[in-house]
């Protein structure tokens, strides 16, 4: 990481923004990835002390994806993400406002006040749903910003509905390799799916799009979402997996939490209040994101157990994703034929994996 170039590239665009010469300086390193650098820095000359560069050096789709749902949130007044102040295309780089430190929903997870944990969970929960129910309808919106900046080959969520089918061989490996049973008209249930990620309809809203509990800052204004590289308009219930599937939480809060979500949501999307439409709409979701677990983690599993996230295992990620999505699944289920292969599945895996431990957060311990 060049820094020195990184704050010239950064004090340009601000000056740009701001009418008026600007330096920057002090920088201090938050994160370095291959993907990105996200560096803080001191500002003179400009309207705020300090401010934080995000410059994307391998993939410039998801840094002009990003720019584009915070230019949308911040013309829509939705306080949802850190405002963005400026960018430059060319640089590959944009600034953001400064929220400065505070605990994180995963920080909160790994604490020791559990009613800290929940209420943290709940009120991102209430701001995604706020989110959602705003951005309802404004397809065309970011359409418009994200062409103005760099015509992007496809959206999201038909990126999404592709790799569910393009992928189904790696389903169907796992299948294989465990002697579990493909149930007769898988292929067409993973179609219906796909067909529902490509157009979720009355759903189809402004997501983040990697909704970990590390993405999250509680600041004195309440809290806010970070990094929105995979935001895009795809399903909204797609942010909901959080809760619903991915993050191990105990059952009462996962409640509790879809419950604080469809009651905001359903300020502004109607189709949030039917309970039928309600329940295929979240299954559709939870069982797409748990097809996508197999076509994510390698047949390596099997033979050897690795770290998903901290403290969280593949082989636990999967039995629990393939626990979750049963249940999900039991009060409507739009997808009996892959249901029957995912059962099938999670026989097979718990015999294997009988004595793989399950992961509690130390906050709910």
């Amino acid at each position: 990481m060049d820094l020195e170039l990184l704050l010239a590239d950064g004090a340009r665009a601000l000056s740009a923004a701001w009418g008026r010469p600007v330096l920057l300086s002090e920088p201090q390193v938050l994160r370095t990835q291959s993907r990105c650098d996200v560096v803080r820095a001191r500002v003179r000359g400009g309207d705020m002390a300090t401010v934080v560069l995000k410059h994307f050096r391998d993939d410039p789709v998801l840094g002009l994806d990003e720019w584009t749902g915070l230019e949308l949130l911040g013309r829509l007044n939705l306080t949802t993400a850190p405002g963005l102040i400026a960018g430059d295309v060319s640089s590959r780089l944009f600034a953001l406002e400064d929220l400065g430190t505070g605990p994180s929903l995963e920080d909160l997870f790994n604490g020791d006040d559990p009613r800290a944990a929940a209420g943290g969970l709940l009120a991102v929960a209430r701001l995604t749903g706020q989110m959602h129910a705003r951005t309802l309808g404004v397809q065309a919106d970011f359409d418009l910003i994200r062409h103005t900046l760099s015509p992007r080959p496809t959206r999201v969520r038909i990126d999404n509905a592709r790799y569910l089918l393009d992928h189904e061989d790696r389903l169907r490996r796992w299948v294989a390799a465990t002697g579990a049973t493909e149930a007769p008209g898988t292929h067409e249930d993973l179609e219906s799916l796909a067909r529902t990620l490509a157009d979720p309809g009355p759903f189809l809203s402004f997501t983040h799009g990697d909704m970990a509990p590390g993405n999250t800052l509680f600041t004195p204004g309440g809290p806010r979402l970070l990094d929105f590289e995979y935001c895009g308009m795809r399903h909204a219930l797609y942010d909901t997996l959080m809760w619903l599937l991915v993050v191990p939480l105990p059952d009462e809060l996962i409640s509790r939490a879809e419950l604080t979500y469809r009651i905001t949501c359903s300020q502004g999307c109607d189709a949030a209040q039917v309970d039928s439409t309600w329940t295929r709409a979240r299954a559709t979701v939870v069982a797409a994101r748990t097809v996508n677990l197999f076509q994510w983690i390698p047949l390596r599993a099997l033979e050897q157990d690795r770290e998903w996230a901290p403290g969280f295992s593949e082989r636990a990620a999967l039995l629990r994703h393939l626990s979750r999505c049963r249940a999900v699944l039991e009060p409507m289920n739009p997808v009996p034929a892959l249901s029957r292969t995912l059962a099938s599945l999670e026989a097979r895996l718990t015999e294997r994996w009988h004595d793989t431990p399950t992961f509690t957060w130390p906050a709910f311990r």
